[in-house]
């Protein structure tokens, strides 16, 4: 009596369990093929508003260029004094390139090389806070010179 039982119970569990898979799927499929018909609608409208601009590097033109200005500021804070200034200064570069550089560098470069570029931050940070001018002014060359390989790899015209 309890085989008569338990077999319709457990073919009814089975067929509510597939049921509620396959509801699931379609629910999710559905949401898919809409959710790619709106990202492609939204490509399409870039495509056309876009057509005939010239595609270029402005932001990340941009994020060089102060790059290297701050490293002007810098020279400039040292030649001062002002070191609290100048440190400031390089925790804000760090920050930039970190958000507008690092990124595309280690993209096409890798990690390891974005990584020794990025340490060359930390250590004029580090040198700055010591106030070690002779390493100040080494470091502020070395990044700069990075900065320019790095425009270089990246396709970005410096002026």
């Amino acid at each position: 009596m309890n085989k008569k039982i338990f077999v319709p119970i457990m073919g009814a569990f089975l067929v509510l369990s597939l049921a509620g898979c396959g509801t699931s799927q379609t629910t999710n499929k559905s949401e898919n093929k809409s959710s790619n018909q709106s990202s492609q609608a939204s490509k399409s409208n870039e495509d056309h508003s876009m057509k005939g601009m010239k595609m270029d590097n402005q932001p990340l033109e941009k994020a060089f260029q102060d790059e290297l200005n701050g490293f002007t500021t810098i020279e400039q804070d040292i030649q001062k004094g002002d070191y609290k200034s100048a440190n400031t200064l390089a925790g804000n570069l760090h920050d930039e390139f970190h958000a507008a550089i690092l990124p595309p560098l280690t993209d096409k470069k890798g990690k390891a090389y974005a990584e020794d570029i990025h340490g060359k931050y930390d250590e004029l940070q580090d040198a700055i806070t010591s106030k070690d001018t002779s390493k100040i002014a080494e470091l502020i060359k070395v990044n700069r010179d990075n900065l320019n390989t790095a425009a270089q790899i990246l396709g970005v015209t410096l002026k």
